[in-house]
Order: C-alpha cells, then sequence, then structure tokens
C-alpha cells in the first residue's frame, strides 16, 4: 500500500492522521534534522511514523491505546519494509511515558520527538517527554491549535473541549516560556504545530 492510499483510506474512515501542509513540515523537519531515535505518541495506524522513517534512518518508537489502530499499523509498516526500525507499545500515554522514565534506559534518548496524542494530556507529558529528549534534540507537537477553537475562530460546543481549549492553550504558554526549549516557533497552518530545540546543555 503506497502511503497516499494509506491517507486516503484515513479520511474515508475519520482516522486522525497529518493534514497535508503538516505532513510536509514534518518530513522537511526530519529531513533536516536526520534523527536516530524518534519517539512518536500517537501511532493511529502508522501514518506519521512511515513519514519520519521513510525520511531518515532513524529507530522509532510509538505509543499508540487504539489495539485496532495498532494492528492497522503494524500492517503498514511491514507493507513499507519499515516493521524492523518501530517498536509499537500499546498503552496510555501517560503511562507507558512514566514507565520509559522509570527504567532510566530513555533518559535523554531521543534526538526527535513527535507529540500528536490525546491533546488534553500534552501539557502534561511536556515535562517528562523533555527528559527524553537528548539536548538539542527537536520536538514537534501537532494539533495545538485544535480545530481553530485556542484562536477562538469556532464557536466551543461542549464543556469536554473548554477543558482541552484551557489545556493546550496552557500547553503553548508552557512550550514558549520553557526554559528547556529554545527557537520556539508556532505555525497556524491547519490545526496548528509546535516547532522547537531543546536547549544544549554542552554550551551551557
Amino acid at each position: 500500500m503506497e502511503i497516499d492510499k494509506i491517507e486516503s483510506s484515513a479520511r474515508e474512515f475519520g482516522i486522525p492522521i497529518l493534514r497535508t501542509e503538516s505532513h510536509k513540515i514534518l518530513e522537511e523537519i526530519v529531513i533536516k534534522e536526520k534523527p536516530t531515535n524518534i519517539l512518536e505518541i500517537g501511532t493511529a495506524i502508522g501514518f506519521s511514523g512511515i513519514i519520519m522513517l521513510k525520511s531518515s534512518n532513524a529507530k522509532l518508537v510509538t505509543i499508540e491505546h487504539n489495539e485496532d489502530f495498532i494492528k492497522q499499523a503494524k500492517l503498514n509498516f511491514k507493507k513499507h519494509h519499515l516493521i524492523k526500525r518501530v517498536k509499537i507499545i500499546h498503552g496510555d500515554a501517560l503511562v507507558e511515558i512514566s514507565k520509559m522514565l522509570a527504567s532510566k534506559k530513555y533518559n535523554e534518548f531521543f534526538d526527535f520527538i513527535f507529540l500528536d496524542g490525546p491533546k488534553a494530556q500534552y501539557d502534561l507529558m511536556l515535562d517528562s517527554l523533555l527528559l527524553m529528549l537528548k539536548s538539542n534534540g527537536t520536538f514537534v507537537a501537532d494539533n495545538v491549535l485544535f480545530r481553530g477553537y485556542i484562536e477562538g475562530n469556532n464557536t466551543v460546543p461542549t464543556k469536554r473541549y473548554k477543558t482541552i481549549i484551557k489545556r493546550l492553550d496552557e500547553f503553548i504558554k508552557n512550550c514558549k516560556n520553557n526554559p528547556n526549549l529554545i527557537d520556539f516557533e508556532l505555525k497556524t497552518i491547519e490545526d496548528g504545530i509546535i516547532i522547537a530545540k531543546k536547549v544544549n546543555n554542552e554550551k551551557k
């Protein structure tokens, strides 16, 4: 299955994947940064993982809570001959990140982190994710403007959405003002994407 077929299938069945411009941006960043170890929060059916792996020689650790998505992601990684470079973790992202930190195996291990999981948990994950990101590593977070609600472009329909919006707003502020992040950029295309670099501790 070609990557465009995966994309078409996801759109048809309402599976959340990268939008077109965000796809291009992620691809460009990975090609530029040449990561060796990538952590992804939110595997879905493997679309963004395939993009990152095809744009680099990296290995990928990716976390997903939906078992049906994982089954499809494994098939897609296999069809693209990438499965040997992928470790898929099934579970709640916050729980699995805590386990990874507790193991001490992943402290400052990843040089690229792509956050595209549960939006209400973004800010809760931030500090832990940065502990696993190497000095001068790249941090990317997708869907941070949440369908235009963060910028006030749409009327908020539910209390649950209000909670997500509040937490994402805090997340954006905390990324922008985080002493461990530099070169912060918020791209407002599509659903919004944050790009930043972790401070190079070796230069401090």
